[in-house]
């Protein structure tokens, strides 16, 4: 009877994507730490968790609006848009917790013009979010001269230095975002009209749920979340330069949402996958560092992750559409 029981839940965990990443995040660090015995090292692994910390706050956001069935691809430049007006503020005398609060602001207001190029003059999120892009990241770059803009505030500065039992802050502010998000999606009604929204649209609506709605929302905090990103960031550099959060950094918060079993086209996902999908990314991004690969190799390695991605959701998607037409068929 044990053995049946243990059976079937090895079974049921063998079937879990998470299974498997766990499996593949696993096979990464054995490869890289037989290369290289630092690899393992706590210095390293607070590397790690460093690293983590920006693309894992960001990737929050991208992945509960990849969920939602909509798309953003000026997260990057919003987080940077938005810190350097924050800290323009908190270098004039304006206390930083306000300071981290007017960041916040202006990514909502970032957010709600994403709004309404969707949903008011019908513009695709995924062009309109492209274009407007290089509108903050020019507005970046015109306010600051394209210098980095320093933060005298040493409070400001232990936002992102804390540690508990040697863990940093800044992972575990990851860590905490992604439980409620987590939670969210799961058990409260927002989380399961996402899910409909981005799964299917014209059920949600005959189900009376409002898409735009719930597409506005996830946009907001997608830029809202961008926007706490930069401000981490800025905390651990103490700086902030219209370079900081560029596309590659919302590339990399796609690809760990993607890594984790987030579908592109939505509807499905886990904030538990997303954060193994980042585990995964930031754990092979830092062996390749280890390596000494040049940086340009590294862009290619990166890109080839993320293609293999959007392959692995696409034969997904197709495999769960074919399980599906063969239950209606039966």
């Amino acid at each position: 009877m044990e053995r049946n029981i243990a059976a079937r839940i090895f079974r049921r965990a063998t079937l879990s994507r998470d299974f498997w990443l766990v499996i593949v995040l696993v096979a990464v660090i054995a490869v890289f730490t037989s290369i290289n015995r630092l690899y393992m090292s706590f210095n390293n692994i607070k590397n790690i968790m460093f690293s983590v910390s920006v693309s894992g706050v960001m990737m929050v956001g991208i992945a509960t609006l990849l969920i939602s069935g909509n798309m953003d691809l000026s997260a990057g430049a919003v987080g940077c848009f938005a810190t350097i007006v924050g800290a323009l503020l908190m270098n004039a005398g304006v206390p930083w917790g306000l300071g981290v609060l007017a960041t916040a602001a202006v990514g909502a207001l970032c957010g709600f013009i994403n709004v309404l190029m969707a949903y008011k003059l019908g513009i695709m999120p995924f062009i309109g979010t492209l274009g407007v892009s290089f509108v903050w990241q020019g507005l970046a770059n015109q306010i600051t001269h394209n210098a980095a803009v320093h933060i005298e505030n040493e409070s400001f500065w232990k936002l992102g230095a804390g540690k508990v039992f040697e863990i940093p802050m800044v992972f575990l502010y990851v860590v905490i975002l992604c439980v409620l998000y987590g939670l969210l999606l799961k058990y409260t009604k927002l989380g399961r009209r996402v899910y409909i929204c981005g799964g299917n649209r014209s059920a949600a609506r005959l189900a009376g749920i409002n898409n735009e709605r719930v597409g506005a929302m996830m946009m907001i905090n997608c830029s809202v979340l961008a926007s706490l990103a930069g401000i981490i960031l800025a905390s651990r550099m103490h700086e902030i330069t219209p370079t900081n959060l560029q596309t590659t950094s919302t590339m990399s918060a796609i690809t760990a949402a993607l890594l984790g079993g987030v579908a592109f086209m939505g509807g499905i996902g886990t904030m538990k996958g997303a954060f193994i999908g980042l585990l995964l990314l930031n754990a092979f991004k830092n062996g390749l560092d280890m390596l000494g690969m040049d940086a340009y190799w590294q862009i290619i390695a990166n890109g080839l992750l993320l293609i293999t991605a959007i392959i692995v959701d696409y034969v997904n998607q197709r495999s769960l559409s074919n399980r599906l037409k063969q239950k209606l068929n039966d």
